[in-house]
């Protein structure tokens, strides 16, 4: 017999007016699924907030809450290029396609070819 109670301690879920969250970090394997929220709050033994869903309606799932959309969205990376940032890398690409040559000269001695002995022919 299934049961449709799930059963998992939570210490004081906190009350939110929320019955679905979507996730929505990118770099989490469910992003963009949306999920029932079944509790919310800080679960025994972790640090991190999490939400707990529910998956498929026998299964619970806990998620962080910073991969929802019940946390402000993430603001963007600031370790983007600049436009100096890109002009300095073309500068010094141009710099080292001058210093490497396209058509290297050989160093040293070719190797010599290796030493098979030939298999003898079989007679027919």
């Amino acid at each position: 017999k299934k049961s449709s109670q799930l059963n998992t301690s939570y210490n004081d879920p906190i009350a939110v007016n929320v019955t679905e969250i979507q996730v929505t970090d990118p770099r989490h394997p469910l992003f963009g699924r949306r999920f029932p929220l079944q509790a919310m709050g800080i679960p025994h033994n972790m640090k991190a907030k999490t939400v707990l869903v529910v998956y498929q309606s026998t299964m619970a799932l806990r998620i962080p809450i910073a991969a929802t959309n019940l946390v402000p969205p993430r603001p963007p990376s600031e370790n983007k290029l600049t436009l100096a940032a890109i002009t300095e890398l073309v500068s010094l690409a141009e710099q080292w396609e001058v210093l490497c040559l396209s058509n290297p000269t050989k160093s040293g001695h070719d190797s010599a070819p290796p030493n098979k002995p030939k298999s003898p022919k079989s007679s027919s």
